[in-house]
């Protein structure tokens, strides 16, 4: 299957998932979610894969929405395909997948590439990292992490992070409970190896219904409440002047 926007792969039982649009800090485009999407398919569908790494190329994760490519709606309608074609299908495949989810995380992780994160089992980044719910920032939202912050991190810091959308160094997030293991850049590989070693010690079958048990708190009210939101916000006159802000590097004005 060809993937413009992502490397997919699998050796020795992993599956890699690499976000691969380094000259914009692997901006989450249209085409990012679509094949993210199908990664996590091919993830999920494939026999010969136990584990599930995500990660993203060049300096970054994910620095979140690619504001330039989705900050011009031209209708309702445009927006809404976005949220129920693209980012919706996107995260109901992340969180179908019973395998076990590993982010590597060298770089910044914001927005939705916070997310995402988030959203993994077990995220490792280096001491170099740095993550932020800065959705509120460019006027859009993080709405998962509102869904599944809260059962993943200190919920005071979660609520700060968004309604702020200040940055959290790795050890910070380590100490919040958003990153599991916060090393040194040189240390990386060795640490996600060496966790890798210890999953392939554990039933596939118990992991599975451990991540089942888990998805229970996804309740289908609080989905479609996040879902609905995330359209309010990136229709509203505030996304308009928060993309502006971004594109043209100003401050916005969202109080005048």
């Amino acid at each position: 299957m060809n993937l413009e926007n992502v490397e997919y792969g699998i050796a020795n039982h992993i599956a890699r998932i690499e976000m691969k649009r380094p000259e914009v800090l692997n901006a989450l485009s249209k085409g990012m979610f679509r094949d993210l999407k199908k990664a996590f398919g091919l993830a999920t569908q494939d026999d010969d894969a136990r584990v599930v790494e995500i990660t993203g190329a060049g300096k970054a994760f994910s620095a979140g929405l690619d504001i330039r490519e989705v900050g011009g709606f031209k209708s309702r309608t445009e927006a809404k395909e976005f949220v129920y074609g693209l980012v919706k299908p996107f995260w109901n495949q992340l969180f179908k997948c019973e395998k076990p989810v590993l982010a590597l995380v060298d770089g910044p992780a914001y927005g939705a590439g916070a997310e995402i994160a988030l959203a993994s089992d077990i995220v490792v980044a280096s001491t170099k990292s740095t993550f932020a719910f800065s959705g509120g920032r460019v006027g859009a939202l993080c709405c998962m992490s509102a869904v599944i912050g809260s059962s993943l991190m200190n919920g005071r810091k979660l609520v700060e992070m968004n309604l702020a959308g200040t940055p959290l160094t790795a050890d910070e997030a380590s100490h919040y409970g958003l990153v599991s293991h916060s090393v040194p850049r040189e240390e990386l590989a060795s640490t996600l190896e060496k966790i890798i070693r210890d999953i392939m010690h554990v039933s596939p079958v118990s992991n599975s219904s451990f991540k089942r048990i888990r998805r229970t708190d996804l309740s289908k009210t609080r989905l479609e409440t996040a879902y609905r939101e995330l359209l309010r916000t990136i229709t509203s006159r505030d996304f308009r002047e928060g993309a502006s802000a971004f594109v043209t590097k100003r401050a916005p004005e969202y109080y005048r």
